[in-house]
């Protein structure tokens, strides 16, 4: 009776259990590290230039409403290059992906976070 309990109560918990629909879009970029509410009001991405200050960031974040993503360095000058060089840059991708918009299109519906931190 005891193990059936103990079964039971693991899987109400397990129930419980809310995750992010990462199946509703393209899969996030591997280096990003997502925070756990959705609310646009208090959610913040952090673009860090680097693993290194990205490692510092993901200590120092707040997992419930912080999210970090180290980039390869600077990204494009997007000033001095034309819009297809802008779109075919992997970080600018990842970019976007991450925050849940497409690049070609004003429509920010999706968009995950309410704040970017550069």
């Amino acid at each position: 009776e005891v193990c059936i309990a103990n079964a039971h109560s693991r899987m109400r918990a397990s129930k419980k259990v809310v995750r992010k629909k990462i199946a509703s879009g393209p899969a996030l970029p591997g280096k990003l590290t997502d925070c756990t509410v959705q609310d646009l009001n208090r959610t913040e991405l952090f673009l860090v230039e680097g693993n290194s200050a990205g490692g510092s960031a993901k200590q120092a974040r707040d997992r419930e409403f912080q999210a970090v993503m180290p980039l390869r360095g600077k990204i494009l000058n997007t000033w001095e290059v034309s819009a297809d060089q802008v779109l075919a840059s992997q970080e600018v991708h990842d970019i976007s992906v991450a925050l849940g918009i497409d690049p070609d299109s004003d429509n920010l519906e999706a968009l995950r976070y309410g704040k970017v931190c550069i």
